[in-house]
């Protein structure tokens, strides 16, 4: 017997593929038998689990206590922009989520809605500018960056401002 490409079959090898074929077939059935999967006590067994994880109460309270974290966090609070800027992007991504969340949910609070719109718009500009952890990768220049950051900064501490003290 010998091969397309010009050399001779080994039949262990055929008998190998084939054992290798069967064995996954067994293991697969196994896996996708006829009987429903046990749900461990205390879990949902209706079609909730795959609508994937709770989502978060949106309220004025929920708002306030994710800009509070926000606002704890060393690339708001730290006196010293220049020392923090390039560890920042995450925070910034952060930053505009708590506005929309802001936004979303007192959406007839003018001061509110435009103290969001001034973070999703400093947000913009610190990615737009390829600073660090978001946007593209541009030429960074680190001046610019952290012009950017203190602009998000502001319009975090107007959001504050806007949406009060949390209780």
């Amino acid at each position: 017997m010998r091969s397309s490409d010009g050399g001779r079959r080994r039949p262990g090898r055929t008998v190998g593929g084939l054992v290798l074929t069967v064995l996954v077939a067994v293991l697969l059935a196994a896996c996708g038998g006829g009987s429903p999967a046990e749900v461990p006590s205390g879990q949902a067994t209706d079609n909730s689990a795959a609508q994937g994880p709770d989502v978060e109460a949106r309220t004025p309270a929920s708002a306030r206590a994710k800009l509070t974290l926000a606002l704890a966090d060393p690339c708001y609070a730290s006196p010293d922009t220049r020392a923090v800027w390039p560890r920042c992007g995450r925070w910034v991504e952060e930053a505009a989520s708590t506005s929309r969340t802001a936004a979303s949910v007192l959406p007839n609070d003018a001061a509110v809605t435009g103290a969001a719109a001034a973070v999703g718009a400093a947000h913009d500009d610190f990615v737009g500018r390829g600073c660090p952890g978001t946007g593209p990768t541009v030429p960074l220049d680190a001046n610019s960056c952290i012009g950017a950051l203190t602009t998000v900064r502001a319009a975090m501490g107007r959001l504050a401002a806007a949406l009060g003290p949390s209780s």
